[in-house]
């Protein structure tokens, strides 16, 4: 009986413990996650130019939540390098920029992807941003202009037209879908072919006319012959002699172990070392011997960073934020040597070139 008694006065006990501290031996109490984003970013061939690329760092990056509520949006290169957020799914996207109609030279990258995040996990994501939309170009051949030197080209898509002028050189984009050529030669139009386009796939189209002397006749023809471009490099992949194929930060630090030596890393310009494992990310700067490099301008952890060497000389004379701290938040190029640690944290020593983007 008192044995009985005393296990009563025990339950009575513990239902009198706070809910708070009650919730402390809950298995299943939910923790925050986190999500680390990063960007791999490959270009086809045939918008290789200065002009085309689209700069990683002004993505626009989107995360949000199974219910849709946005938890950042924003450019790239400001987004945090870590995203606390409760354990759920998450859609994480990206775009270089928008595209709503058909327009010229103009390319659109980006990637989406749905994840979930467990209670107290990490999730590394990485969105591979390729090409989106599909491109056309077309080559009026002279036989074609002698043919209908008063005709005019149209290319139409779903989503609406462009006027192709027989001189155009530029590349119409669309979005991945049935595009038709139509001819208004005097108000007579007729649609010359229709191509189906899939997202990264651009297509050149020589046009030409043949006549025939016996009927009058005109036979149009469409060569494609010479038409899907496939190549691709990747901007970040392996770095080397040209500023194009740089590493990023990230991969830098992955890289670093190895030694590497002459190549090109880029960054942002996020602070100073100022001892091992430390580096001041606020003005004032006392140090012009070295620099530090985020993934991102808003970067403010130093295992997110690679630290940089300024020797004496014009790169430390244009480059150390004691002297200018404009620069702080600003991208860079550097070529050096990969070292595996420098004041604490993954390095590059000994640049030669620079470029301030």
């Amino acid at each position: 009986m008192r044995t009985y008694v005393r296990l009563l006065a025990a339950l009575a006990a513990l239902l009198l413990v706070p809910t708070s501290c009650r919730d402390l031996f809950r298995p299943d109490r939910d923790l925050p996650g986190v999500l680390r984003i990063s960007l791999d970013a490959p270009y086809p061939t045939a918008t290789r130019s200065a002009a085309a690329l689209p700069d990683v760092g002004s993505f626009q990056l989107t995360v949000s939540d199974a219910s849709g509520k946005i938890l950042y949006e924003g450019t790239y290169d400001h987004a945090p390098d870590e995203l606390s957020v409760p354990a759920g799914s998450y859609t994480v996207k990206a775009v270089s920029g928008p595209f709503s109609a058909p327009a010229f030279d103009a390319p659109q990258w980006g990637d989406t992807q749905v994840v979930s995040v467990a209670s107290g996990a990490s999730v590394d994501v990485t969105l591979a941003c390729s090409q989106l939309n599909s491109g056309l170009r077309l080559e009026v051949g002279e036989s074609f202009r002698q043919a209908f030197p008063a005709g005019t080209l149209q290319l139409k898509a779903a989503e609406g037209s462009l006027a192709y002028g027989y001189a155009e050189t530029r590349t119409a984009f669309f979005r991945p879908g049935a595009v038709a050529l139509l001819l208004d030669d005097g108000g007579l139009v007729q649609t010359l072919f229709t191509r189906t386009l899939e997202a990264r796939q651009i297509l050149t189209v020589r046009l030409g006319a043949n006549v025939d002397t016996k009927s009058g006749g005109i036979t149009i023809q469409v060569d494609t012959a010479r038409t899907w471009l496939s190549e691709e490099f990747v901007l970040g992949g392996p770095g080397g002699g040209d500023p194009g194929n740089a590493y990023d930060v990230a991969t830098a630090r992955l890289h670093a172990p190895d030694g590497e030596k002459g190549v090109w890393v880029w960054g942002y310009i996020v602070g100073v070392a100022t001892g091992t494992g430390r580096v001041s990310f606020a003005p004032p700067f006392t140090k012009n011997t070295n620099l530090v490099l985020g993934t991102r301008a808003s970067t403010s952890e130093a295992g997110y960073c690679l630290s940089v060497e300024l020797k004496a000389g014009d790169i430390r004379d244009a480059l150390n934020l004691q002297d200018h701290p404009g620069l702080l938040g600003r991208r860079v190029h550097i070529r050096g040597d990969l070292v595996s640690a420098y004041y604490g944290i993954p390095g590059l020593k000994a640049p030669t070139e620079y470029q301030l983007d």
